[in-house]
């Protein structure tokens, strides 16, 4: 059986004729009472602390597992990022590639076209020259001829003045 405070303070006891002072009794039976009552008093404020420790125990609990399902979600999210940096990489690489073997085509045939143009001229420039030398030798040709039909007429034009 459990003793209250109050059962305490109360209790009686039988007389007898050599016993205990009741006054003294009483006085240990009060001091004992408020004992009890501060140790249950005690144990209230321990049992509200313990109910508030509890809850914010638990709050701490969800908290964590909040922080773990945002941890999860942050690796998940930067796994993604970094996949799809990667995938950004690789198609710029390879644009890139293409960009430079089509302007390496394009250098090929402006080479191509100007060594055309260059051979072209080239053989122009012989065809001028070969028609310079033609030119130059049917002049020299005609100046011979015009100078020996010099040359005969004043070596006849001596003849009839000797």
């Amino acid at each position: 059986m459990k003793y209250t405070p109050l059962d305490i303070r109360h209790q009686e006891f039988a007389g007898a004729i050599s016993g205990y002072s009741k006054r003294e009794v009483k006085d240990f039976l009060s001091a004992v009472a408020d004992d009890v009552e501060e140790y249950e008093r005690q144990l209230r404020i321990a049992q509200e602390k313990n109910v508030t420790l509890e809850a914010q125990v638990q709050e701490l609990r969800q908290g964590e597992e909040a922080l773990k399902r945002t941890l999860v979600s942050a690796e998940r999210i930067a796994n993604e990022f970094r996949v799809n940096a990667e995938r950004e990489i690789e198609l710029k690489l390879k644009d890139a590639e293409q960009q430079a073997s089509a302007m390496i085509q394009d250098a090929e045939g402006s080479k191509e076209r100007l060594l055309r143009e260059a051979l072209s001229k080239a053989r122009d420039i012989r065809v001028e020259i070969e028609r310079a030398r033609a030119d130059k030798a049917m002049f020299l040709s005609s100046f011979r001829g015009l100078l020996k039909t010099y040359q005969d007429s004043v070596e006849r034009n001596e003849d009839k003045s000797t």
